[in-house]
């Protein structure tokens, strides 16, 4: 381990390395007290949590230890006035997001309310035909339902207009939210989001489904507290898994209070407990697996957000709140063909973007904006996102209607997309978002004017450096460590996600022992497969998607490898296996 705080930096054919090591002293301290390697006590120090006590903590994972939903602004408010209409039975209506988050927060709720035995309205927005938060047309519509009470779920923070008309046509708002809050807020009954400006919720990372958790949590109390409720309360565990499902999708940060909830809602997904979940874990192929956040992240929320992207997302709620089996069953086939088309969508848009960036020469532009009236506007922010994994360069992409472009924009981490777009607003219709993505909206006629000062926004805000992504390097890790009790304990860390990812190490000077077989199942030579040795250990280990890497691999045998650590259940017997991120030949 190098001097604490020393950072260095490697460079292979691909990526930057960055390796920074942490207080010797206090990696030290943790491993002797608690009896393990220096690279896991290392791994523990660099995520805040070097004192035995807070390693205890993080892996104790107990629900009590989360927060009191009455320290939330408003709180109190929002779940009195919600528990006075579960007793006096009103008509409610919910009203969600057509992303995961949404779809789940909207769920939860309507489930929730079920077990007190409310029959809920809901609504989701079309995301092409009304796009995201709260219309005024839609307001009407369920007003003139009779509802009295509307909770907004993962959404509803900058809605001024629409929470004013919803109160003249006689309804009280209970707004539930997690995003950016401006100075001022809606004149709503209550407006419950931790990123309020004058909250003291203490955790303010929470997810929209996590939000209307703690409403529901808030609700529970107070019907408890209520000598006048004489009915069941349900325990709100049984919800866990919906709310895992949800902040892993909208990628939020695995400590604190989420990093709680989720480990108990994975211990319900991998159950199958819900039948709509179980069929759609049978239709992704990953109904007879360990399952961990990785699964959410890659398989079920994918074909969830698929019918959003393309129009229709009740169709996801129907999924989470169904009794049903052959029901659900149905509903998760029709999510996976959803999420095959939306796939071929993204596909075909993706090979014209490419296409077009090599055949104008496009590639030495500091970011790209390109568009086309042919491009579904559903994918757009998915086909952006890969097109900045593939250059490591910002990239805008757009669809074309009735003379105007609307679209995604995706960034790197040293470009501050929000900000760059800022300093061009006058040549957009309108446009919002955040560092790391945006949407845009702008006449056609502005297009290749925009094209232009992107790029040069680009290029006067970065270095050539910027443009070469990095690999952050948790530990220096010996090959004699890489044993079952380490892979035990490093195991303990999950679930990995935002803030909390998989861990990433390096070891130097191994030396590739025999041949590489490149090996997959539907492309037969997709993934790299070899064996490495060094102190006379034997590492397994495998390269996803790495053809790209066959001549290095066979043409040298000793290299500097970085990558993060699985079980390989072969035989059922489990035995440590290398993912390999990069390599490079030992210099």
């Amino acid at each position: 381990m190098l001097e604490s705080g020393k950072r260095r930096e490697f460079l292979s054919q691909r990526y930057k390395w960055v390796y920074e090591a942490a207080d010797v002293g206090k990696v030290t301290r943790l491993s002797k007290a608690l009896s393990i390697p220096a690279a896991l006590a290392e791994l523990l120090v660099k995520r805040g949590i070097g004192e035995p006590n807070l390693v205890r903590t993080f892996f104790e994972n107990s629900l009590a230890s989360t927060l009191d939903p009455f320290l939330m602004k408003d709180m109190k408010k929002g779940a009195e006035r919600l528990a006075a209409a579960v007793k006096r039975k009103e008509p409610i209506c919910i009203y969600g997001d057509y992303d995961v988050d949404g779809i789940t927060s909207t769920s939860l709720m309507y489930l929730f309310l079920r077990s007190l035995g409310i029959t809920a309205e809901y609504y989701i927005p079309n995301r092409l035909e009304e796009g995201y938060g709260l219309n005024i047309d839609s307001i009407r519509e369920i007003a003139q339902k009779g509802i009295k009470l509307l909770v907004t779920v993962d959404c509803g923070i900058s809605a001024f207009k629409e929470t004013a008309a919803a109160a003249e046509a006689g309804m009280d708002v209970i707004i539930t939210d997690h995003h950016f809050a401006g100075d001022e807020i809606p004149a709503a009954l209550a407006v419950i989001n931790p990123m309020r400006k004058d909250d003291p919720y203490p955790f303010k990372m929470l997810a929209g489904v996590g939000v209307a958790f703690k409403l529901c949590c808030a609700v529970r109390r107070v019907l408890r507290g209520d000598p006048e409720f004489r009915g069941e309360l349900p325990n709100l565990k049984q919800f866990l898994d919906i709310v895992a499902l949800g902040t892993v999708a909208d990628v939020m940060p695995l400590h604190g209070e989420n990093r709680i909830m989720v480990v108990h809602g994975l211990k319900i997904l991998a159950t199958g407990a819900r039948v709509g979940i179980d069929e759609l874990k049978k239709v992704a192929g990953i109904d007879n697996v360990q399952f961990s956040s990785n699964h959410i992240a890659f398989a079920l929320a994918p074909r969830i957000n698929a019918v959003g992207r393309l129009g229709d997302s009740y169709r996801g709620v129907d999924l989470l709140i169904a009794n049903d089996r052959e029901e659900a069953a149905a509903i998760a086939r029709e999510l996976n063909r959803e999420n095959h088309f939306r796939h071929e969508l993204e596909n075909q848009i993706l090979n014209e973007v490419f296409e077009r960036i090599e055949r104008d020469s496009l590639a030495s532009r500091g970011g790209f904006v390109l568009y086309s009236p042919k491009w579904h506007p559903g994918v757009l922010g998915i086909v952006a996102s890969r097109v900045v994994e593939r250059y490591f360069k910002p990239a805008v992409i757009l669809s074309e209607d009735n003379g105007v472009l609307k679209g995604s924009a995706r960034s790197i981490p040293a470009f501050n997309l929000y900000e760059a777009l800022s300093s061009i607003s006058d040549i957009f219709i309108s446009f919002g978002g955040h560092k790391y993505a945006a949407g845009v909206k702008l006449k056609a006629e502005k297009g290749r004017e925009f094209a232009e000062r992107f790029d040069a926004a680009v290029k006067n805000a970065l270095k050539q450096e910027d443009f070469f992504p990095a690999l952050y390097v948790d530990a220096v890790l010996p090959p004699r460590e890489i044993n079952n009790s380490f892979m035990d304990a490093l195991m303990n860390l999950e679930p990995f996600g935002e803030a909390n990812r998989q861990p990433v190490f390096i070891t130097s000077g191994v030396r590739r022992l025999g041949k590489v077989a490149f090996v997959g199942r539907d492309d037969p030579k997709k993934h790299a497969k070899c064996i490495f040795h060094k102190d006379g250990i034997a590492l397994d280990a495998i390269g996803y998607n790495m053809r790209s890497y066959k001549d290095i691999l066979t043409t040298h045998d000793r290299f500097d490898i970085l990558y993060s650590l699985t079980y390989n259940t072969y035989n059922n017997i489990p035995k440590p296996q290398l993912v390999l991120k990069d390599l490079r030949v030992s210099p």
